[in-house]
């Protein structure tokens, strides 16, 4: 089951485009080095996905939702003395959520798990077990593994790579490859980008492109004309832990564009992951 864990990585309710931000530094096309970090990176993954998991931490989540109005704008042409009518879209409300979950995942030989109690839904204290997600536009399963349906051993014959750049981040060096599928599938059709430490090759942050989600569409119609969707969605990777790194931020933002070129956010949400506690994390051992 776990070579082809990906499948069960993420699961979106929400569609759109990346907007990624670009690397600092791009080397020249260095196909040995790319061929020894996906090498490395593949052991990195084995090593997650042979480890006995047993961890806990607050799930802290911010959400805001907003909704707009049609509104007709009289405006100038630009050096000219004419005007002409055209739609903007005016902010109605805007729906502010916050969730803390005790957030719980167990991975003993094949099996996986993960539970969450709610402690806490906007400010009112609460101790809500087997609770569900209650955030409107996502559901996202088993992030911790995120880096093996790019890189595993089993994954990297189904996506070509290429190297974009490299960055000093806190004095370590990164490099940023992007990963493409090499055609569609109904498994794991993936893009993204992914930020590798050339120390020991963990991954410490995925961009993921949301055209890998079925049913993509970067343009929606509405009463205020065709709307170009527009979605960014970062996880980061910073809290260590025998030498596998765990998700500590997650961050989703899909905005609108209308054809006027004036952008508008539609839907914010914010994952902090913190107070980790680590009851296992070791390599299983198994017999033959």
């Amino acid at each position: 089951m776990l070579k082809k864990i990906a499948i069960f990585l993420m699961i979106l309710i929400i569609t759109g485009i990346i907007n990624p931000s670009q690397p600092q530094e791009k080397p020249g096309n260095n196909q040995a080095k790319l061929n020894e970090i996906l090498k490395k990176t593949a052991e990195y993954c084995e090593r997650l996905k042979q480890m006995a998991l047993n961890f806990v931490c607050h799930e802290n989540i911010k959400e805001t939702i907003y909704s707009y109005n049609k509104e007709n704008v009289y405006k100038k042409i630009a050096d000219s003395s004419g005007f002409f009518w055209t739609t903007e879209l005016k902010l109605k409300k805007s729906i502010k959520n916050s969730y803390v979950y005790d957030y719980q995942m167990v991975k003993r030989g094949e099996e996986l798990t993960e539970k969450r109690i709610l402690l806490n839904e906007n400010g009112k204290e609460k101790h809500e077990k087997d609770a569900e997600l209650k955030i409107e536009r996502l559901t996202v399963k088993y992030l911790v593994y995120g880096p093996v349906g790019f890189l595993s051993s089993y994954w990297q014959k189904f996506f070509n790579y290429e190297i974009l750049g490299q960055e000093n981040i806190e004095g370590e060096k990164i490099v940023v490859i992007k990963a493409s599928p090499t055609e569609p599938r109904d498994e794991n059709y993936s893009f993204g980008k992914i930020w590798i430490d050339e120390n020991d090759f963990s991954v410490s942050k995925i961009e993921w492109e949301p055209r890998s989600v079925k049913g993509f569409e970067d343009q929606v119609s509405s009463s205020a004309g065709t709307l170009k969707r527009n979605l960014s969605w970062t996880v980061f990777y910073h809290v260590e832990k025998n030498g596998i790194k765990f998700p500590s931020q997650q961050f989703i933002e899909e905005t609108f564009m209308l054809e006027t070129g004036s952008k508008h956010p539609k839907y914010e949400v914010s994952f902090i992951y913190d107070d980790y506690k680590f009851f296992t994390v070791e390599t299983e051992v198994k017999y033959r």
